[in-house]
C-alpha cells in the first residue's frame, strides 16, 4: 500500500539542523539518508520482470490505486474533469511533503539509461566474456573506423531516444505527468546525446518547467575503470558539443577517475550514488517542483548503484528505457562519512583466443554494424 499521509513514517533527525525563513532545515554540510517507499511504481515489485517491463505501455509504470489525499484533490478540482493517476499520485506527494518534519522531504527521481552505443553492439557481437577480457580495453575496432571509448549512440540508440521524447510528450498531454523541473547527465558522450534528443524538443516547445538546462554530474558517470567506454571526453569536447549544458564547478579538463586498470567495486559505486544525491537533493531541495520531480540521464551500473543508495530492490533497466522511483530524503547535519574502498578488479583471464570471437555469418565487426543499422528503419 501507498504512505500514508496521516501516519508519516518519519524518523527524528540524528542532529538537527538550523531552521531557515522558509521552514527548511539547512546546513553547509548535509546528507541524507534514504529510502524507497515501495508500491506506487511498477518496478518496485517482485513480481514486476526487468526484462518485459514497458513504461510506454504502463503510464511509465505507475500503479493505479487510492490514495488518502484523494478528498482533498477532489474538492479541489469539483467541476473540472477527473484527476488522472498522476495528478493523483503528484498531490499525494505534495500532501506528504506538507505533513513530514522539516528534516524530510520527497522526490521522484527519473532514471533514464542512455539509448544503446557502439559499445553495446561490440559487446553482442564479440560476447560478454571476449568483450570484458580483451575488446573492451581497446578503443574501437582496429579493422574499422568505429570507436567505443566514450561511445556513440548507434542508429538504434538514437532512434530509442526519440521514441522516449515523443513518449513524454504524450504523458505530459494525456497522462498529465509531472515535467522534470531539474535534470542531471552523466558525462559520457551516450547519455549527453540521450538527454538532448529526448527533452531538447520538448523545452523547445516550452513544455519544460523554466529553462532547460542540464547540469553535468562526473559522480553520474558509469561503473568506472578498464573499459574504455567508460572513459569520458575532455571537459572542453563536452562544452563544444553541448553548450546548452551546465558542466559543474571543479569538473577537470581530463578525466581523471578512470582508472585503466582496475574497475569499480559494486560497494565503492554505491557509496558514489549516495554521494551524487547527496549533492543533488542539498542543491535542490526546498526549492518547490525544482527539488521533487529530478531527471537522471545515466547507465544501467549508476541506475542500479542509485537503486542500492535509496534501499530499492535492483532493476536492470534495458538500453533505451527508463523507470521512476520514489524516495524519502532525512537530512542529517556533517558530510557522509568517508569510506575507503579495495581497489576493484583487474580484466579477466580470456577463456579462448579473444581474436577469434565475433558472430558468425558476419565479415568482421564493421560489417555486423553496417547490416545491424541498415535494418533499423528510419523514423
Amino acid at each position: 500500500m501507498a504512505e500514508s499521509v496521516s501516519q508519516p513514517s518519519a524518523q527524528p533527525a540524528q542532529a538537527a539542523l538550523p531552521i531557515t525563513s522558509d521552514g527548511i532545515q539547512q546546513a553547509k554540510d548535509i546528507h541524507f539518508t534514504f529510502t524507497a517507499p515501495p508500491s506506487y511504481f511498477l518496478p518496485s515489485l517482485e513480481s514486476t520482470n526487468p526484462a518485459t517491463f514497458d513504461l510506454t505501455t504502463t503510464n511509465f509504470g505507475l500503479i493505479s490505486q487510492p490514495y488518502s489525499s484523494d478528498s482533498s484533490l477532489d474538492r479541489r478540482h469539483n467541476d473540472d474533469p477527473p484527476p488522472t493517476n498522476w495528478q493523483r499520485f503528484a498531490h499525494h506527494i505534495s500532501t506528504l511533503d506538507e505533513h513530514a518534519p522539516t528534516d524530510t522531504s520527497y522526490h521522484i527521481l527519473y532514471l533514464a539509461r542512455h539509448g544503446q552505443g557502439y559499445h553495446n553492439l561490440a559487446e553482442g557481437y564479440y560476447g560478454t566474456q571476449p568483450w570484458d577480457c580483451y575488446w573492451a580495453q581497446l578503443d574501437g575496432d582496429p579493422e574499422s573506423s568505429i570507436t567505443w571509448a566514450d561511445a556513440h549512440l548507434s542508429k538504434l540508440g538514437e532512434q530509442q531516444a526519440g521514441e522516449q521524447s515523443r513518449f513524454w510528450k504524450t504523458q505530459l498531454a494525456e497522462a498529465r505527468m509531472p515535467v522534470p523541473c531539474s535534470w542531471f547527465v552523466s558525462p559520457m558522450e551516450r547519455a549527453c546525446r540521450t538527454a538532448q534528443i529526448t527533452f531538447e524538443g520538448l523545452a523547445r516547445e516550452g513544455k519544460v518547467y523554466g529553462e532547460w538546462k542540464p547540469i553535468v554530474k562526473e559522480l553520474l558517470r558509469e561503473t568506472n575503470g578498464v573499459h574504455t567506454c567508460d572513459r569520458r571526453s575532455r571537459r572542453s569536447v563536452i562544452a563544444e558539443r553541448y553548450p546548452e549544458y551546465q558542466i559543474e564547478e571543479g569538473f577537470s579538463e581530463e578525466d581523471e577517475l578512470w582508472d585503466p586498470v582496475f574497475r569499480e567495486t559494486e560497494e565503492a559505486h554505491t557509496y558514489r550514488a549516495a554521494s551524487l544525491l547527496d549533492d543533488v537533493l542539498g542543491q535542490v531541495r526546498g526549492k518547490g517542483e525544482k527539488g521533487k520531480y529530478i531527471s537522471f540521464t545515466a547507465h544501467g551500473g549508476m541506475i542500479n548503484a542509485i537503486l542500492r543508495a535509496v534501499g530499492h530492490r535492483q532493476f536492470q533497466v534495458k538500453v533505451g528505457s527508463a523507470i521512476a522511483v520514489l524516495v524519502k530524503a532525512e537530512a542529517r547535519e556533517g558530510k557522509r562519512a568517508h569510506q575507503d574502498f579495495e581497489k576493484g578488479k583487474t580484466k579477466p583471464d580470456c577463456v579462448g583466443d579473444p581474436l577469434k570471437t565475433g558472430l558468425p555469418g558476419y565479415d568482421g565487426f564493421k560489417d555486423y554494424v553496417d547490416k545491424v543499422e541498415a535494418s533499423v528503419k528510419d523514423g
